[in-house]
């Protein structure tokens, strides 16, 4: 059943993140739905999230006010010479089931941020980012990669000209995104554009940018 929404702004019940569990898969699937409503893509289905907790539960991190999720990641491990590489979301998570999962690899690649559009604001992105460069940090990798959404992309791509342009007018900050602009700021670096990425995202145009945060604990030879 889909989860009863609290009163908004924010009351004094704290908003916490910890490590997703199997429980909550009805209320990751529920979020998802309500994250991407605005841009046309569906919710994920219970099978996909069972499958990205069982194949890397350490990876899967859920933000929490009361007893609402309101925030979700999903991470795995895999190689540098898959993820340092083009690829699709489709190829690179098993079809969103993080089949891929190797723990042996040596990037940690992070397949989903999802924020439930009440609660923007109140830095639940940054908290599950944070949470993201300490699992990377105990583990020991060189890094986190994934490919990030462009979603003003579409709206802004006549004014910009191209996607490379695009892109580079928000990492010259003459452009704002609301999703790149986030990870810049976070230290994240682009390593390029990744087409047909996911082609469901109009608003990226199924494109997504490639980014990677180096661990500064770990040397690095890439």
């Amino acid at each position: 059943m889909p989860q009863k929404k609290r009163a908004f702004p924010l009351d004094k019940t704290p908003i916490e993140v910890r490590n997703a569990t199997l429980a909550d898969i009805p209320g990751i699937c529920d979020l998802s739905a309500r994250a991407y409503a605005s841009a046309g893509m569906g919710a994920y289905p219970e099978a996909m999230v069972r499958g990205q907790l069982t194949h890397f539960p350490e990876g899967q991190f859920v933000v929490v006010h009361g007893d609402l999720i309101i925030g979700y990641c999903a991470t795995f491990i895999i190689g540098g010479d898959v993820a340092l590489r083009p690829h699709t979301w489709q190829a690179i998570t098993g079809g969103g089931f993080a089949s891929r999962h190797n723990p042996d690899g040596d990037y940690l690649y992070g397949m989903e941020v999802c924020v439930d559009p009440a609660y923007r604001g109140f830095r639940i992105g940054q908290r599950l980012y944070n949470e993201r460069k300490k699992l990377c940090q105990e583990w020991r990798l060189k890094g986190i990669v994934f490919g990030g959404r462009l979603p003003t992309l579409k709206r802004r791509l006549r004014q910009a000209g191209s996607p490379e342009a695009y892109v580079d007018l928000v990492q010259q900050k003459k452009f704002r995104d609301p999703v790149l602009t986030f990870q810049l700021r976070n230290g994240f670096e682009v390593l390029g554009l990744l087409p047909n990425y996911l082609p469901s995202d109009a608003d990226s145009m199924g494109f997504a940018v490639h980014l990677i945060w180096r661990n500064p604990a770990v040397e690095q030879d890439d």
